[in-house]
């Protein structure tokens, strides 16, 4: 990957248990999922919320407790280990938290150039950050991609999923760790990558989308969940 208020009421982090699984519809398949309540369901044009944009967007909208996000060119996030450039232009949708949490989202990225992505994003400042993406690389082509930013960035290929439209990923927080998930189906989550940043009690969290050289891009972001819990395994992610 290239150049590319804590208002939100408490109810949004109530999670279900394996007892008292929902139904959600993607497309024309019933999925049963284990998450917190659909924040993007709490949002609308008008009023995000709580959460705030780093970088607004061209154009979004929320549609069905989905959120629409229209992006022009040169949107990105990536500090460039090879020349030392910085971009920090992609819209990020976020809000800030203290403490541990499991952030969930169902994501369908347009896909139409190279490098386009849709990602869960933990944001402390323009030097330490995370960035789980699903995107359309370079080398792999639709993959889970993973950006862990101390100064630098790095760039982690994981999984090629040619065949999927939409995934499911999640950022687990304990402590100082953070560990990245992800999924086809909302059920049967695999770790793809267990990092750590510099100690601070609050940070952002939420949803990044970028476009580093198409025209534009329009992102679809399907589910957004945050719950404020610790986790006992951040490998299991239970």
């Amino acid at each position: 990957m290239r150049k590319a208020y804590l208002a939100v009421c408490i109810t949004l982090f109530l999670g279900c248990d394996n007892n008292n699984a929902r139904s959600y519809k993607e497309g024309v398949s019933e999925v049963k999922v284990n998450q917190g309540d659909n924040i993007l369901a709490q949002m609308t044009d008008q009023d995000l919320n709580g959460f705030e944009w780093m970088n607004p967007p061209k154009n979004f909208s929320f549609q069905d407790s989905s959120l629409q996000v229209l992006l022009n060119t040169d949107t990105d996030f990536f500090n460039n280990p090879e020349d030392g450039e910085i971009s920090a232009t992609a819209p990020f949708l976020y809000y800030e938290i203290e403490g541990d949490f499991v952030a969930t989202s169902l994501l369908k990225p347009d896909f139409s150039s190279v490098w386009n992505a849709c990602a869960l994003m933990v944001h402390q400042d323009s030097t330490n950050w995370i960035k789980f993406a699903f995107e359309n690389s370079d080398a792999t082509g639709k993959s889970i991609v993973s950006v862990v930013t101390k100064e630098l960035s790095d760039d982690a290929n994981g999984p090629i999923l040619n065949n999927e439209e939409t995934i499911w990923l999640r950022i687990i927080r304990k402590k100082d760790i953070y560990a990245m998930h992800w999924s086809e189906d909302g059920i049967n989550f695999n770790m793809a990558r267990l990092t750590s940043l510099p100690s601070k009690k609050v940070v952002k969290i939420g949803i990044e989308a970028q476009c580093p050289i198409g025209k534009s891009a329009r992102h679809e972001v399907r589910y957004l969940s945050i719950e404020q819990k610790t986790v006992k395994d951040l490998r299991k992610g239970i």
